[in-house]
Order: C-alpha cells, then sequence, then structure tokens
C-alpha cells in the first residue's frame, strides 16, 4: 500500500525520521546502530518526506539514506501528537493508540500538527 497518484495531497513537509530502539522493536525499520566508544548510540534518523493525506501521514526517504523506511500512520491510529522541541531542534511526536512513539524532526511543527489535527477531525 502507497501513496497513490489519485489521492489527495494536503500537506508535505521534508523531515527526518528518528530511529530509536521503540520504531525499530515495531518492526518500522531494521535499526543500523551500531557500537561505538562508549556503547550502543541510542538512535539515528532518516531524512525523507512527510506527506499528509486525508487519511493516512506517510513517510518516505529519500534515497541518499542507509536504510530507506517508508511507512504509513493512519490518521484514526494517532491517539496524540506534540511539540517536543528542543533548543534549535524542531521535533514532533507521534502517538499512536498502542503506545507506540514516533519522532520526526520538521520544521514548522505547530502548524503541520494544526494541519494533521484538522484533517483527523474531518474523518
Amino acid at each position: 500500500m502507497g501513496l497513490g497518484d489519485a489521492e489527495t495531497v494536503l500537506a508535505r513537509k521534508n523531515a527526518n525520521f528518528v530511529i530509536d530502539e521503540a520504531a525499530a522493536e515495531a518492526g518500522l525499520v531494521r535499526s543500523i546502530a551500531a557500537p561505538g566508544q562508549f556503547g550502543m548510540r541510542r538512535h539515528e534518523a532518516a531524512g525523507g518526506r512527510l506527506t499528509l493525506t486525508p487519511a493516512v501521514l506517510w513517510f518516505r526517504a529519500h534515497p541518499f539514506n542507509f536504510v530507506r523506511p517508508t511507512f504509513g500512520i493512519p490518521l484514526d491510529s494517532i491517539a496524540e501528537l506534540h511539540d517536543t522541541s528542543r533548543n534549535v531542534s524542531r521535533q514532533m511526536q507521534v502517538v499512536l493508540q498502542d503506545g507506540q512513539r514516533l519522532t520526526f524532526v520538521i520544521w514548522g511543527v505547530r502548524a503541520f500538527i494544526e494541519r494533521i489535527d484538522q484533517a483527523r477531525a474531518a474523518l
């Protein structure tokens, strides 16, 4: 299942998907974190694009990544959206109904959350 040409695009944003242990355990992507000088790295990121449609929030990694996750989050499976920005890092956390938390680094977090909320309200 993928973003079809006929599906309406409500918004698009360049984003990085933070691949942490939880995302790897959920099967969204296989982590490539390697042992470092001080142990395992806790997370890594894949650059790509978030695309909001009337029913799904899609992430598609660009081909320059070693790991290229592509997945869709049905809007009705989203429980909460949070602006978890710290300092200059702009982050959006998507909390799913099952408790899973996905983190994206994205500019314009608040406006994008508003767009997602509008699409969720229209379901």
